[in-house]
């Protein structure tokens, strides 16, 4: 291609931006374009066809298990609407309702990501999912006080993401309410971890070790660094001489279970702080658990 639109420019030496932009329009329209992309077009299908074909059944799976998951939303509400008691941990139910649905539409994201071939894309959602997870064992353990300022530190992350300068007045305000790396911690609301928060200390505090290594799997994932420069999930020289341009339809059957996993752990943290029937309870939670366990058992070979 390169060689090609060398001989359509010709030599370079006397031509100025534009005329050599006048050069290539021809490749940013039809046939030209539709030709130079074909290699990239048949990439991402050939990734797509792999995945489809070896796992036939595993993206109708993942839809029912998505479809199960956000039903909860409807059982949940209905419980703790019926509480009497339910203002006790409404700030609670609110921020972790919340935290639960975006895991949801993360989880709804990452199937169209894998069924075409986006392996490393699905990977780095995957943080997102945790961190939502975490927090919301977190504030579950704590106090309404904590989910209330986690929700009202929404200002102060609105005004730095819009440049809007807060008064003399209102930092102090903050502040007292927050402490004084309000700003820049947005871990600030967490009251009951010591010392400089983080959400490090956030899954320390919970006792979390079964998935934080997948979490920085995630996180290596999507930096620049030794890490995933090496050992890159899509592209590696050792996949690229076993495998279809790289990529590796089980990378893709891995990356769903722990997705799975931790949204069955999501949706029976909130059956168990929020629905109060006990029938009710137990069959929710043998629902999503046994079909968590079971597409686990199916896919753990890989």
């Amino acid at each position: 291609m390169i060689t090609e639109i060398l001989k359509e420019i010709g030599s370079t030496k006397n031509k100025d931006d534009k005329e050599i932009f006048n050069c290539l329009k021809t490749y940013l329209k039809g046939e030209k374009l539709d030709s130079i992309n074909k290699d990239f077009w048949s990439y991402r299908e050939e990734n797509k066809t792999v995945i489809q074909q070896k796992y036939p059944n595993l993206f109708k799976q993942m839809a029912f298990f998505f479809t199960l998951l956000n039903d909860m939303n409807g059982s949940i509400k209905q419980s703790y609407d019926a509480r009497k008691n339910k203002d006790e941990m409404k700030h609670r139910m609110n921020v972790c309702a919340k935290l639960y649905n975006k895991s949801l539409q993360t989880f709804a994201d990452m199937l169209g990501l894998l069924e075409n071939g986006s392996v490393m894309s699905a990977i780095l959602l995957w943080r997102v999912i945790y961190e939502n997870y975490a927090v919301s064992v977190y504030i579950l353990k704590g106090t309404e006080e904590e989910a209330k300022l986690l929700n009202e530190h929404e200002i102060v992350q609105k005004n730095k993401l819009l440049g809007i300068k807060m008064s003399k007045e209102e930092k102090e305000k903050f502040a007292k309410k927050f402490g004084r790396d309000f700003e820049s911690n947005e871990y600030c609301w967490a009251k009951n971890i010591r010392g400089k928060k983080s959400f490090l200390k956030i899954v320390r505090s919970i006792k979390e070790k079964k998935y934080y290594k997948y979490y920085l799997l995630s996180a290596y994932t999507g930096r620049t660094n030794a890490f995933s420069v090496n050992n890159g999930i899509v592209y590696n020289e050792k996949a690229v001489n076993n495998k279809v341009n790289g990529f590796s339809p089980d990378d893709a059957a891995k990356s769903v279970n722990i997705f799975i996993v931790v949204m069955s752990e999501f949706a029976n943290l909130l059956i168990n702080n929020f629905i109060d029937d006990k029938k009710q309870k137990e069959l929710l939670e043998k629902l999503v658990l046994f079909y968590g366990k079971e597409i686990i058992r199916k896919w753990k070979k890989y």
